[in-house]
């Protein structure tokens, strides 16, 4: 079994639901840090998603519902933490406010038996 730790590169975060992380085939990508960062001076609202391969963002697979930054305010959500993605999941957030939060983390993933 190989586990590779891979990076959540920083990226600020778009109004629409947009992917910051998918598993690779044959893969297993366990969330081990992720954080959101408001870098304005107005409280701005996250929402995150972990969407089934194929799928869409919805409130099904909702983790975070809008959660609300205040200015220069860092959040890691706890249950992003540990989180499991299997091949071709992703993980998906979105603001209220573009470029105002920026998201960064990291997985691991895990492969072969």
């Amino acid at each position: 079994m190989q586990r590779i730790p891979k990076a959540i590169l920083a990226a600020q975060l778009t109004t629409s639901a947009a992917t910051y992380y998918m598993a690779p085939s044959g893969t297993v990508g366990t969330v081990n840090n992720l954080s959101f960062t408001n870098t304005t001076a107005a409280v701005v609202k996250v929402t995150v998603h972990r969407v089934p391969s194929s799928g869409a963002a919805s409130a099904g697979n909702m983790l975070v519902s809008a959660y609300s930054l205040s200015p220069g305010q860092t959040y890691v959500p706890p249950q992003c933490i540990g989180l499991q993605l299997e091949p071709g999941m992703t993980l998906q957030a979105l603001a209220d406010t573009a470029t105002a939060v920026t998201v960064l983390g990291g997985v691991y993933e895990t492969s072969g038996s």
